[in-house]
């Protein structure tokens, strides 16, 4: 796998008429958390410690994201499964990333972690 210096992040999943997105920055540790579906903590914030923040860069890297294909679909018609994105800047550029209903390989790893930081379970994002 490349060496990159990862810089910032920005994860993107909506279905059912929910949306979560989450915006990450390296130089500040801040983990920011979007979330449609939860008036009462519609946006809500975390500072990585050093350890997550090697960790998230770490599941960046297993997860292989730099060489997803622009575009994952399925060809199922489905009428309102779970579109995401993603979109990244790191030393060689900016990368991004998109499918609905279809997933690149190793994409839970990144994508479950990101929601464990804010203790979201899986049958509330459904």
């Amino acid at each position: 796998m490349e060496t990159i210096q990862l810089e910032r992040m920005m994860y993107r999943e909506s279905g059912m008429g929910e949306e979560q997105t989450f915006l990450w920055t390296k130089a500040t540790r801040e983990l920011r958390l979007k979330d449609a579906r939860n008036k009462e903590k519609s946006e809500q914030i975390r500072i990585l410690s050093q350890s997550e923040q090697t960790e998230l860069e770490q599941r960046f890297r297993q997860a292989d994201v730099i060489h997803w294909e622009p575009v994952y679909t399925t060809e199922w018609l489905v009428l309102d499964g779970t579109h995401w994105e993603i979109s990244w800047s790191e030393s060689e550029g900016n990368g991004a990333s998109q499918g609905s209903n279809a997933y690149p390989k190793g994409w839970e790893l990144l994508r479950d972690w990101l929601y464990s930081q804010f203790e979201i379970r899986e049958e509330e994002i459904r």
